[in-house]
């Protein structure tokens, strides 16, 4: 029965968390003593440099069987299925992303991806809402990019779009406007187990993703006090 435990690389607390919830369900598993995923990373990002798109999916397949809520992993494969056109795909994984996503950062880029499928399935004000809605997380050359080629090509202006107007679209579309509030609490709890057992650098992390994104001024003062911390560790 011992060996048929999954055998996962985790190394962080809040993969750890997001793991159990989402991918475990409550299965058995083994974590890894060695890190086996950062020569597959290697591998993938060498792959898409060269354009070879198909075999860089492949390295991202054996990254993800080993750490399966890595970003990274995630969002190189979608960057292969844009290049290769497969808009399913890419509009499959970026779905996946959404529950990961634990910052700015990684939200934004999810509504990024979001609005790359929604232009290339020629649904443009869609397209739009996604691409100025990212750029509420986190700006992006690409966003104005792409919103500049939809502008010229159907001869329409998208600058006095409002976020009422923006939102409204999502919504009907069922996209989020937010992240995923269980997510929040997973990388809190995370947080919060990491700074009990004194790994400060862990808890540090955890507080400062659910602080990006919240703002709450509760999280704010753990993510002080955690700071304060490790800087007396360091001393």
């Amino acid at each position: 029965m011992e060996n048929c435990k999954n055998k996962v690389s985790l190394s962080h607390i809040a993969d750890i968390y997001l793991y159990e919830y989402y991918v475990a369900k409550e299965q058995p598993y083994e974590l890894e003593l060695q890190d086996k995923i950062k020569d597959y990373i290697k591998k993938s990002h060498e792959l898409m440099e060269e354009m070879e798109y198909e075999d860089a999916l492949k390295e991202w397949m054996k990254v993800l069987k080993h750490n399966p809520v890595c970003m990274e992993a995630y969002n190189g494969m979608i960057s292969c299925y844009k290049y290769l056109y497969n808009i399913e795909k890419e509009y499959e994984i970026t779905l996946k992303t959404y529950n990961f996503s634990c910052t700015r950062a990684e939200l934004a880029a999810y509504y990024r991806n979001l609005g790359w499928y929604y232009l290339e399935s020629y649904q443009p004000n869609v397209a739009v809402a996604c691409y100025k809605y990212s750029d509420l997380f986190e700006t992006s050359e690409q966003v104005k990019s792409e919103i500049s080629y939809l502008e010229t090509a159907l001869e329409k202006s998208y600058q006095d779009m409002s976020v009422d107007q923006i939102q409204n679209i999502l919504t009907e579309k069922d996209i989020p406007l937010k992240a995923n509030s269980i997510t929040l609490a997973l990388i809190y709890k995370a947080g919060l187990e990491a700074y009990n057992t004194g790994n400060n650098m862990q808890a540090r992390d955890c507080f400062h993703m659910v602080y990006d994104l919240t703002q709450d001024e509760e999280i704010k003062q753990l993510l002080d006090k955690v700071t304060i911390n490790e800087s007396n560790h360091r001393r």
